[in-house]
């Protein structure tokens, strides 16, 4: 194929990716609203229940739902973010993205059944979805910029920031994932690691010019 024409595939390619991604993000929210409990599952079953006394008796399904609807937001808003900067894709690209928006499905499945699991065990598989969405996802952007899959134009400090960011992410649930075993105030506290974490990294790269 010519350059054109290879350019062309490049884009359509990328124009599927992003209705497939939107595709995954509607239907994890269908799975989301379907953990809401239903009247039937109610140990008063049988009476007239109000939504608030059947939302009371299953406080973790409701907790699960708030979860998981703001994952899901704020992973879209940050796949929106770093898709916008691309302008055509490759195989790699393709493959890692798609792994990342599948780690979401997982991380959706380990909020779900976190509270039929032993406490640590579900922190640490939450610890470890959230890391492989930031790996497969920064991974994707790296692969984008190494290989002139970005946007026209862009500054080098917005690509660099937005590479910071999409890092500091796994490498924060990275460190929380030993300590899921610690303690939950732990294992929460250890997630304000990112703030120092992006700070560190952000000097590294500056120092050394920035990713290659």
């Amino acid at each position: 194929m010519t350059d054109k024409e290879d350019l062309y595939v490049a884009q359509e390619q990328l124009d599927r990716l992003g209705t497939l991604t939107d595709c995954v993000y509607a239907v994890a929210l269908i799975l989301v609203i379907q953990w809401l409990p239903m009247p039937s599952e109610s140990s008063d079953a049988d009476g007239h229940l109000y939504l608030l006394e059947l939302f009371a008796e299953f406080a973790g399904n409701i907790l699960a739902v708030v979860i998981g609807v703001v994952f899901i937001i704020l992973y879209w808003l940050r796949n929106t973010d770093l898709s916008a900067r691309v302008d055509r894709t490759d195989g790699p690209y393709v493959v890692l993205s798609i792994l990342s928006v599948f780690s979401l499905l997982i991380l959706l499945y380990v909020v779900r059944v976190g509270g039929e699991v032993e406490g640590a065990a579900a922190r640490a598989g939450e610890s470890f979805a959230v890391a492989m969405i930031g790996i497969f996802s920064a991974a994707a952007f790296w692969r984008a910029r190494r290989n002139g899959l970005v946007r026209k134009g862009l500054s080098d400090d917005k690509l660099v920031n937005l590479q910071i960011e999409s890092f500091t992410e796994p490498i924060t649930a990275l460190i929380t994932l030993p300590i899921a075993y610690v303690g939950e105030l732990w294992w929460n506290l250890s997630w304000f690691a990112w703030l120092p974490l992006a700070k560190i990294l952000s000097r590294k790269i500056s120092q050394r010019g920035g990713p290659k």
